[in-house]
């Protein structure tokens, strides 16, 4: 019996030290600390810099763009009436541009040559009354106030005659250079109208600029796009990169240009990257002393791209990076 007992205590003690020193290896045995990043990449933001009416959106959530695919159109009657307009004032002021640089037309000429010795023939008649008067005034015949009318007469007659001189021989001569160049100046200003209004139209077919894929359509057709709303939202993955944060004293197993390894669970797989960008300024701290003779430790933003090109990874993915893995 007391074999027995003797065994059975034996055993418990054999299990307890066992159990005692499990417990103490699992105590001194952490896991290695990890940092998770997350996938990010560059989003476009594609829209007008016009208001309109969504016309047509030529793309769905899903789609892959490239740069110059037509992502959605716009329709403005109002700019059509603009350019309607200026199209005629271009005619308005073509015409007067030609107008100034022909001068006046055979018939203009022909009439104010006309006008000038119709105005020589009637100073030339002032100036035989002026100078009958004149004689019957000498000879007492007629008041002095008879002979003032005949000169004033006279007079007139002589300006008119100057007047149509002057008409005519600017009829002769052609238009004048400073008018040509106001008229040129005029057809110019409203080709630049019409310039301004077809740019405007060309914002009515809005395309991509960027590669990338269709992530959301935020305004549909016939709907109303205020100039600078985004209407339709893309995420270009072949820029995307890791972005996370470690405290100061892991920064010198991120510098710029090293590399390491993380997992990505979303692929299951790991893949090799190389740091691109180290904050210049720390942010929040991330651990703060609490014992005399500690300190804070502030927390510096990394981001890094792969080695090599990586399929099916998303944006918004997270990758684990394990301090204890020695750099690739």
């Amino acid at each position: 019996m007391k074999r027995t007992t003797s065994i059975i205590t034996a055993i418990y003690v054999a299990v307890l030290i066992g159990f005692i020193g499990y417990g103490y290896r699992l105590q001194n045995h952490t896991p290695a600390p990890i940092i998770q990043a997350t996938v990010e990449a560059p989003q476009i933001r594609v829209s007008a810099k016009i208001p309109g009416r969504v016309d047509r959106i030529a793309v769905r959530e899903g789609d892959s763009v490239q740069p110059g695919d037509v992502m959605f159109t716009l329709d403005s009657p109002e700019l059509k009436a603009k350019r309607d307009q200026a199209l005629a004032l271009i005619a308005a002021k073509t015409a007067m541009k030609d107008r100034a640089i022909r001068g006046a037309r055979n018939e203009e000429l022909a009439m104010a040559k006309d006008q000038m010795l119709q105005a020589r023939t009637s100073a030339e008649l002032a100036d035989k009354s002026l100078s009958r008067l004149t004689n019957l005034y000498n000879d007492g015949l007629i008041p002095e106030q008879q002979l003032d009318e005949a000169q004033a007469k006279a007079d007139a007659a002589h300006f008119a005659l100057e007047a149509a001189r002057q008409r005519y021989q600017m009829a002769e001569n052609g238009t004048e250079d400073e008018l040509i160049s106001a008229a040129e100046s005029d057809l110019k200003a409203a080709q630049g109208a019409l310039a301004e209004v077809d740019a405007a139209l060309a914002e009515t077919e809005i395309t991509s600029n960027r590669a990338g894929e269709v992530t959301s359509v935020l305004i549909h057709e016939g709907e109303i796009s205020p100039a600078g709303f985004p209407v339709v939202t893309l995420v270009n993955l072949d820029e995307a990169y890791l972005r996370f944060h470690v405290s100061e004293d892991q920064l010198t197993r991120f510098n710029k240009g090293q590399r390491f390894r993380a997992y990505l669970p979303g692929l299951n797989a790991e893949a090799d990257f190389t740091v691109d960008f180290v904050s210049a300024l720390g942010d929040y701290a991330n651990w703060q002393a609490t014992r005399p003779g500690e300190y804070d430790l502030k927390t510096f933003e990394v981001h890094a791209r792969p080695d090599a090109p990586l399929a099916n990874w998303r944006a918004g993915m997270s990758a684990i990076i394990t301090l204890d893995d020695e750099a690739v």
